[in-house]
Order: structure tokens, then sequence, then C-alpha cells
């Protein structure tokens, strides 16, 4: 951390904290107006004491660096008026093309940083990928005895690739007010941060006065010394006083669906609102199992029927049917009626890949001929074709 008195510009004569070693980039959003703040003799100077335009990819291009720091204005000069209900749905193919670093940083992740830029006036990237410990790296970077990793066993899930923290830099003004809307759901243990599949959050640090930094740890506060699973967390550094710091359960670091109930609750949309269009809330906690069992399924368990490790066709097709019977059961929002229909479909087709190895069995009549049935043969044995053939041969 670096700490010193900054001179000139808006912040003279303010203590700062910061973390990387060059010095921060104030940044006044609703204006449009920035400054450089450069770091020497354990002070902050001013670079220009004329504010610049604050370009956007300036702005993310120095939080995902490790040089500057960026910051936002504690008291903004021109607030526009907040739109915490406002519609915040974002083109998909956008958002993909904003991702600065779409090898590290999650379409979800990048998505949760736009939709609440659009609805925050003060809000500034602080930060997502960082090659250091903790949540802003990517698992497969980290030991396994990293915190970010070893602790929860659901911070073991998910990408190993993606980083799974975000910070957000925000006038003083609207630090007090998300630190204390994720505080109040996380105490009342709101479903928003809290979803069928667990906490999405291990934790959040922020500050609830602009004087104390603040921290609560939804999950794994044990090995936190926090003495219980969840509770407050004191001892995080300075300059959280500027930035929320989430460190978001690796399991849904690719997960909108997941993280729209962190942005539900930044807005201060109502929970009933978030419920009417969550498809979390249209499980019971047994459909949610339901749901991720069958997920496991066809994503990790069923062998490629064509690729390393394979089956027979009508076995991998077996498998995935049952899966896909799971999943209709899993969805509650379909209706009696079609659920009963997709049943049906699916138990018809089941029927058709149940009859398959029969088909196998006798595959070739007797009028058929020669070069027909090997043509086929080789079709169906492939590489293997030729060393079966010389054991045929060999009668």
């Amino acid at each position: 951390m670096q700490e010193g008195r900054c001179h000139g510009g808006p912040l003279d004569g303010q203590l700062r904290t910061i973390r990387n070693p060059g010095g921060f980039l104030l940044g006044d959003k609703p204006s449009g107006r920035a400054w450089f703040y450069d770091r020497r003799d354990d002070a902050f100077h001013v670079r220009d004491p004329q504010a610049q335009p604050l370009a956007d990819d300036l702005a993310v291009s120095l939080a995902l660096g490790e040089e500057y720091d960026v910051l936002a204005l504690p008291e903004p000069a021109v607030v526009a008026a907040a739109a915490a209900e406002a519609d915040v749905d974002t083109d998909e193919y956008t958002i993909l093309a904003s991702n600065p670093n779409p090898a590290r940083i999650s379409a979800a992740i990048w998505r949760l940083w736009t939709d609440f830029d659009r609805i925050e006036p003060s809000a500034l990237l602080g930060g997502v990928y960082a090659a250091k410990p903790g949540y802003h790296n990517y698992r497969n970077a980290l030991s396994s005895s990293d915190y970010s990793v070893g602790d929860v066993t659901a911070d073991r899930r998910g990408s190993g690739v993606m980083a799974s923290a975000i910070d957000l830099s925000l006038s003083d003004a609207a630090m007090r007010r998300y630190t204390g809307r994720l505080d109040s759901a996380a105490r009342s243990r709101d479903p928003r941060l809290y979803s069928p599949r667990g906490p999405v959050l291990r934790e959040f640090i922020g500050t609830k006065d602009n004087h104390g930094v603040y921290c609560y740890v939804l999950t794994g506060g044990r090995p936190l010394g926090v003495g219980a699973d969840a509770g407050p967390d004191p001892g995080r550094d300075e300059s959280h006083l500027w930035h929320i710091h989430l460190s978001i359960i690796r399991q849904f670091c690719e997960d909108w669906s997941a993280l729209d109930g962190v942005l539900s609750v930044l807005r201060g949309e109502s929970l009933a609102a978030w419920q009417a269009r969550s498809e979390y809330n249209e499980m019971t906690p047994q459909q949610a199992q339901q749901l991720r069992d069958a997920h496991y399924t066809t994503s990790v368990a069923i062998p490629n029927p064509t690729g390393e490790g394979r089956v027979p066709l009508h076995v991998w097709a077996n498998w995935m049917t049952g899966a896909v019977k799971a999943l209709a059961t899993a969805v509650g929002s379909v209706d009696e009626a079609t659920k009963a229909q997709l049943q049906q479909d699916l138990t018809s087709l089941q029927a058709s890949i149940d009859a398959v190895p029969d088909q196998v069995a006798q595959p070739f009549g007797s009028t058929d001929d020669p070069e027909d049935i090997a043509l086929r043969l080789r079709a169906m044995l492939g590489d293997k074709a030729t060393a079966v053939g010389q054991i045929l041969a060999r009668g």
C-alpha cells in the first residue's frame, strides 16, 4: 500500500491510500474530467491543475494495469439523477466486444461492470484481473493454499482461467450507499446474494461512513478468523475507503444469473421485482439440485461419443436423454401440460434409441453386396478397419 498527502488539484491537502506505485487517476465521470496524481517523495502531486478529458478507454486501461489506481472524485461537481430502477439490459455482443481482456474477464463480470456503470454516475472501474494472490487472479495461477482456492469448496468449481473479483471506485456518498445495501442484504441472507447453490460472494469490502473500512464475509469466515462462517471481518486496508471490492465465489464468475442478483442489490431494486424475473426463484431446492445434476451430466460426466474415452453412440444418447429428462423436471416455470409433453417426446426418443443395439446386431442382410458391407464397416470402424480386416482375413 502507498499512503501520502495530495498536493494540488481537487484533493489538495487530503490523505489517500492506494495500491499501485505510480499514483492514481482521479475521475469525475459526471463532468467528464480527470486529473493525474503522481507519487513522489512519499506524496501525491497533481500533474496538471487543469483537468483533462476523462476518456473511458484511458480509465479502463489504467484500472486493469499495475502502475496507477483509478479513484472517483469524492464529491462530484455534477451528479445526474441515479437510475436505480432503469432497464439496464444490454446486448450481449456489445458487452463481449467491449471486454478489454476476455481471456481473464468473464462476460458475466464485464456485464456486471457495464450495467452498474450505466446506473451509478460516479462509478469508475477500479480493477478486475490482477496477477496477485486472491480472487483478482485466476485459480490456475494460484497455489491450492491461496484463500480464494482452498477455503471454500465452491471456489474449486467454475472457470480456472477467469478472474473472480471486481473493484468499483465511487464517490463518498456512493460508497456509503452501496456498502449499506450489500450489508443489509448479506445480514438478512437475501436470496440475491444467497442462491440455491450457495453464497454468490465470498466477501465485500467498502465503507459505511467514509471513515472506517467495513468488510462482511458471507461464507468461509472461519479460515479468515471471523469465528463463524459469516460475519464482519475487520482489518482490511484503507484503499477500500474509495472503492468497493467484491470477491465472487469462483463457481459463479461466469454465471450472469447469479451476478444479476448482486447487481439487483446494488441498484436498489426490490426483492419482489427481482424474484418476478429471476430464474433462481422459479425452482425449489430439489429442482435446483436436479438442474445442477443434469448440467454436470451433460457438460462433464458424459464422454464424447466421437472423442477420447468415447462410448457407443446409442449409449451416449441414452445418457443424454436421461439428463434432458432431468432438466425438463427441474425447470419449475414449465407448466404441467408442457412438462408432460416433453416427457412424452423424450420417452419416444428413448424408445428409438433403445432399438439401435438390435439394428446394430444385424446390420447386414444376406443379399447385401460385399463392397457395400466393406464400405459400411470401414465407416463404423474408422482407423481400426485395417486391423479388423487382418483379423478377419486370418479366418
